[in-house]
């Protein structure tokens, strides 16, 4: 599609880079579809810094624009970090609605994209669609509004109570029209800040006070969508980077209640492989990485996109990551002076006021660096209280600061630390050096990648059905002839099966249809360059029927299972010849498990680890 069309967003990386998201994106596409039958609350996105949100957005809207079935016209709006009143912010927003929502009305996305158009040359839109002729009604009471000399006038600025009103334009229109409207905000928290309600003549000075109290507030103009947020003919889709902020923006005060939220994570491992191997020849051609070595880095930063390009664009010297220390090497320079470094120093500098406003400056680091022991779990204050011979209540305290500084965010009344092994690292590198009498962390990722050798099959076959969505693939891929249709699964996961009567088993790979509910697909994987043998595929068909009595048991409907055998060293002939004969079994071998990963998303063949004896590693 982007090849011979002309996009309505432009995006902020190259087509080829966007990597991954496909669930996350799959499910704001069924959000915004489902708008048309009011079934879409409010919600909001929420993410650090450089994890990839605002470049899922820009993609979500390109996908869902060119689907004028859907009746639904995405309103995308980008919160500049600009100061500016809020009779030019009335303006600028009411047009960018107005003209995106004509764009895809007719569906010209150089409409959409073209932010010189002025408001009133969209009366001149050529169209008889039910919509726009609608929407050209309400620019024109906008418009007479807007210029209308008794209110633009120093003694009595309407542009509050102008705005007030216009919130609910896109409901209005949606309901009006039939085309309902996607009211898409990117950095909604900072609609607080920036927009100020003061003539033109204040806003110098309303910015010379920001420079001396950055903490000041704008109008804030957040609170003002209370009646939005739960409209259902045009619903709000929020993002935010400052995730306290914008968690506390959206779910408590005016707006409390009103949105459900979802946390933007890393990318998978595998699919962090596949994106350094697309960035390397883009912006390193000379730059050479091996399947292991790839899968290794992503290890090393968990799967953070941004990490993945500083590795990629990274000016430390060394053109072949072809072993660990060169790998090593380059991640420990962005951390310790290249773009990881920049990124989170100015990070702490700019919350510095949270992060190091202690009365006792030497516990405060202590603190902090013990913290960065707790990668992606639950921060144990008691632990680190005990550690360090202080009170719970003086750690508690200090987390709470690095939870205003974005740093630690809240789930299950407990205080978790993002999984961000780099930020760690980069705390741990600044804080080490000036700290004594405290035990060394080690945060080598070394266990977490021999692990994962040791089950990285299942991983890529998690990831990957995860993907499915009713796709024909070839019968090949599974031993079968013919096509396959690969279904849309809800969830994918490992999974334990045991019935009143059955032993217990554990199911590499379970997937639950996402329409039938109670039908599975459960997969056995071998990652070795040995072939399954007839006793793996026994152990297999155990476990379906003990899936199956787990459900007769509940009192439930008697599960449909379609077995999935998944072996690098491919199968006995005893294998083969059974599953021949056997519609609910497929068989993948080495050659068909790399066909079914390209075919989503897999850049590079999946690696067979081997040891210093040439046999199988698997950690």
């Amino acid at each position: 599609m982007h090849e011979d069309k002309i996009l309505p967003v432009e995006e902020m990386v190259a087509w080829e880079e966007f990597t991954g998201r496909v669930e996350i994106l799959r499910e704001l596409d069924s959000w915004i579809k489902n708008i048309q039958r009011r079934a879409s609350p409010s919600t909001a996105l929420i993410a650090p810094r450089r994890m990839g949100k605002t470049v899922l957005l820009d993609r979500l809207v390109n996908t869902v624009f060119f689907k004028p079935e859907y009746k639904v016209a995405p309103f995308y709006f980008k919160v500049k970090r600009e100061h500016t009143t809020l009779r030019k912010f009335l303006l600028e927003y009411a047009t960018t609605f107005f003209r995106q929502y004509l764009a895809y009305c007719v569906q010209d996305p150089f409409m959409y994209l073209n932010a010189e158009i002025k408001l009133e040359e969209l009366l001149e839109c050529p169209s008889e669609h039910k919509a726009v002729t609608l929407a050209k009604d309400f620019i024109k009471s906008f418009l007479n509004r807007y210029y209308d000399t008794k209110y633009d006038h120093p003694k009595y600025d309407d542009s509050r109570n102008h705005w007030d009103a216009f919130i609910r334009t896109p409901e209005n229109l949606a309901s009006f029209s039939g085309t309902r409207v996607a009211v898409i905000i990117d950095e909604f928290q900072d609609m607080k800040f920036y927009i100020h309600d003061v003539p033109e003549s204040d806003l110098d000075g309303i910015m010379e006070k920001r420079r001396i109290n950055p903490d000041m507030v704008g109008t804030n103009l957040t609170a003002t969508y209370d009646r939005q947020s739960q409209s259902k003919k045009a619903p709000m889709l929020v993002s935010g980077s400052a995730v306290t902020l914008i968690f506390r923006t959206v779910m408590g005060g005016p707006l409390g209640g009103r949105f459900g939220f979802t946390y933007l994570k890393p990318i998978s491992i595998p699919d962090g492989a596949s994106l350094l191997q697309t960035l390397l020849p883009l912006y390193a051609p000379k730059r050479r990485i091996t399947p292991e070595m790839a899968l290794y880095a992503s290890t090393q930063v968990t799967g953070h996109p941004y990490y993945l390009y500083c590795i990629a664009t990274s000016v430390h010297e060394g053109e072949i990551f072809e072993t660990k220390d060169a790998v090593d090497s380059v991640i420990s320079y962005e951390i310790q002076q290249g773009k990881i470094y920049g990124f989170w120093q100015t990070h702490f500098e700019d919350n510095r006021k949270y992060i190091n406003a202690d009365n006792d400056e030497e516990l405060g680091k202590k603190i902090i660096y013990y913290f960065t022991k707790y990668n992606n779990q639950p921060v144990d204050t008691k632990e680190i209280a005990q550690k360090l011979n202080v009170s719970k209540k003086a750690v508690d305290e200090k987390i709470e600061k690095l939870y205003l500084a974005d740093l630690v965010f809240r789930s299950r009344a407990k205080y978790y630390t993002f999984n961000d092994i780099c930020l760690m690292r980069y705390i741990k590198f600044v804080y080490e050096q000036d700290i004594e009498d405290v035990e060394k962390i080690d945060l080598s990722q070394q266990n977490q990648y021999n692990n994962l050798k040791g089950r990285f099959l299942e991983l890529i076959v998690q990831v990957t059905m995860m993907k499915f969505n009713n796709e024909i693939l070839p019968g090949s891929f599974f031993g079968k002839t013919g096509e396959i249709k690969v279904p849309l699964f809800s969830n994918v996961d490992t999974k334990y099966a045991k019935g009143y009567k059955t032993n217990l088993y554990q199911i590499d790979v379970c997937a639950r249809h996402y329409y039938e509910y109670y039908n599975f697909w459960i997969c056995e994987c071998k990652y070795t360059k040995t072939k399954m043998g007839i006793k793996q595929v026994e152990k297999l068909e155990q476990a379906a029927k003990a899936l199956k009595q787990e459900a007769e048991d509940a009192g439930r409907a008697a599960s449909k299972i379609q077995m999935w055998l998944v072996s690098t060293g491919g199968f006995t002939q005893e294998v083969l010849d059974y599953t021949a004969q056997r519609e609910d079994i497929y068989v993948s071998d080495y050659e068909g498990i790399n066909g079914i990963f390209r075919k989503f998303g897999g850049n590079y063949r999946i690696p067979l680890f081997v040891n210093q004896d040439g046999q199988d590693d698997k950690g």
